[in-house]
C-alpha cells in the first residue's frame, strides 16, 4: 500500500511520557519521507481513543499507535470496522503485541515497517460480561492470580518495566488464594480449583511472559492455560513454576493444563478479576471468543515470506 497520510495516536501515559517522545520521533522520520503526519494526544486515554476513532474514519491512510498494549487495545476498540490498517510503534512497558508480530522495538525500525506497507490480517479476542459490556483484546485475557498481579502492578510506582510485574507476582504469592472454576472451551469442560486461567491471542503478556506459548494471531482460536491449585505447599510450588513462564516451559508442569478453542466460558467462586492487555475490565463470569482476521496490521515483510 502507498501511504500519503499517517495519524499517530500517542499514549499520554506510556512509560511515563515515552509514548509522546516516540510519537514525535516517528512523525519526524515519516515526514522525512514526505508523508503527511498528524500526532494525536488525548487529555486521557479515553479522549485519545475517541480521537483515534475519528481519525480512522477520516482521510488518513494508516492509524499508528505509539504506546503499549493497553493503548493499542483502546485504539483498536475505537477504530475497528474503519478498514484502516493499524501500525504499531512500541512505547509501552510490555509491547507483547509488537513482539508477537515481529515489529521491532526500535522506533526507526518500526517506522521502516510502516513504510514497507505490508498489511496482515490479525485475530483479536473479545470478552463479554453478563451485563452486556464487552472488551476486545489483542494479547492475553487473564483471570485469578495473574489479573491480581496486573491490579497490583498498576498501583505500583516502582520499579518500571517488566520487573514491576515480577515483583507484583511475588507479592501476590504471599496472598495466594485459589478459586473453584468451571471452564468450558468449545465443547470441553473442566471443573477444578485453579490459581489462574489465562486466555491468549498471543503467546505472551507482561513484557515477555509466555503464558500461552503456542498461541497464534492467525489461527482463529484462543489458547487457554489453567494452573491447578497444588494439594499442598502451594506457594513453594507456584514460586518454582513461575520463572518458567518466561520460556513457556510452565505448561510442562503436571498442574498446568492447556486447551484451545474458539469460545471460552469461565465461572468461578469467589469471583475473580479479569484483565485484558494489562487493563482491568471486570470480573467473572465471562465469555471469551476469538475474532478471526479482525484487523489489518502493518508487519515486517519477512513474516509474509516465511508464512508466519
Amino acid at each position: 500500500m502507498t501511504i500519503e497520510h499517517a495519524t499517530i495516536v500517542a499514549s499520554p501515559y506510556a512509560r511515563h511520557g515515552t509514548g509522546l517522545r516516540v510519537a514525535h520521533h516517528a512523525a519526524d522520520l515519516l515526514r522525512a519521507q514526505e508523508i503527511e503526519v498528524e500526532v494525536i494526544v488525548g487529555e486521557d486515554m479515553a479522549d485519545a481513543a475517541d480521537l483515534a476513532g475519528k481519525a480512522a474514519r477520516g482521510d488518513t491512510d494508516v492509524l499508528a499507535v505509539a504506546g503499549g498494549d493497553g493503548t493499542i487495545r483502546l485504539a483498536v476498540e475505537a477504530s475497528i470496522g474503519s478498514g484502516k490498517p493499524l501500525a504499531v510503534i512500541p512505547a509501552g512497558s510490555g509491547n507483547d503485541f509488537a513482539r508477537n508480530l515481529g515489529i521491532p522495538l526500535d522506533t526507526a525500525e518500526a517506522v521502516k515497517v510502516i513504510l514497507g506497507g505490508h498489511r496482515e490480517p490479525v485475530d483479536l479476542g473479545r470478552v463479554s460480561f453478563p451485563d452486556g459490556r464487552t472488551a476486545l483484546f489483542a494479547t492475553v485475557a487473564a483471570t485469578g492470580f495473574d489479573a491480581a498481579v496486573t491490579a497490583r502492578a498498576i498501583d505500583m510506582r516502582w520499579p518500571r518495566g517488566q520487573a514491576r510485574y515480577t515483583i507484583a507476582a511475588l507479592l501476590e504469592l504471599i496472598a495466594l488464594r485459589s478459586r473453584h472454576y468451571q471452564v468450558r472451551v468449545d465443547d470441553d469442560t473442566v471443573e477444578a480449583d485453579l490459581i489462574f486461567a489465562a486466555i491468549g491471542n498471543t503467546t505472551s503478556y507482561g513484557g515477555g511472559m509466555r503464558i500461552t506459548p503456542t498461541a497464534s494471531v492467525s489461527d482463529g482460536l484462543l489458547d487457554v492455560t489453567l494452573a491447578k491449585n497444588p494439594p499442598r505447599l502451594a506457594r513453594p510450588t507456584l514460586a518454582g513454576v513461575f520463572p518458567k513462564v518466561f520460556t513457556g516451559k510452565h505448561v510442562d508442569h503436571p498442574l498446568v493444563q492447556t486447551m484451545r478453542g474458539s469460545e471460552v466460558e469461565l465461572y468461578c467462586d469467589p469471583p475473580a478479576l479479569v484483565s485484558v492487555d494489562g487493563d482491568l475490565v471486570g470480573e467473572l463470569p465471562a465469555v471469551f471468543e476469538a475474532v478471526p482476521r479482525a484487523i489489518e496490521v502493518l508487519t515486517p515483510a519477512a513474516r509474509h515470506h516465511s508464512g508466519s
